[in-house]
């Protein structure tokens, strides 16, 4: 299962994580959703409706007020916002408590000693490549797999 549909009800806006970081990001989406959503009676199924009834899949809007007011009083007004890379780095945005942030923060360290390309922390250096950064390790330096300049040229034309 996706991401999008597996953790739709901590937050709305997803996710464009390197598959060398789908690992970290997961287990720190695990541990933010125990303490996101304690109530471990209610089904994921009804935590993902109530979810969706508060913001229709929308970072910006409320579909129904009733709906995004329990969903404040049980998740204690946490969400997640967005998840992706920018400039080498992991970037979890949203609203969060202490005990969040703190596993966010150690999720973030880790993803900037692992290589965004195959998930290795050994000898792991930021690389520009004409304004794109990526974290590769020495074998993906020394492989490229993905070039992000002809990446983007190739969607463009």
């Amino acid at each position: 299962m996706k991401f999008e549909k597996k953790y739709s009800h901590i937050g709305n806006a997803w996710v464009s994580v390197p598959k060398g970081w789908v690992s970290i990001v997961e287990g720190a989406l695990i541990e933010v959703e125990k303490l996101m959503w304690p109530q471990r009676w209610m089904p994921m199924c009804i935590k993902r409706i109530i979810t969706k009834l508060a913001t229709g899949g929308s970072v910006v809007r409320i579909k129904f007020w009733w709906a995004y007011h329990l969903r404040e009083r049980l998740t204690k007004g946490c969400i997640v916002q967005d998840i992706k890379e920018k400039y080498a780095s992991l970037r979890i945005y949203g609203s969060f408590t202490k005990e969040m942030r703190q596993i966010i923060e150690r999720a973030e360290k880790e993803c900037h000693e692992t290589c965004q390309d195959c998930g290795s922390k050994k000898n792991v250096k930021c690389i520009e490549d004409h304004g794109w950064y990526t974290m590769l390790c020495e074998d993906c330096r020394d492989h490229p797999r993905f070039t992000p300049t002809r990446e983007v040229l190739i969607e463009k034309y």
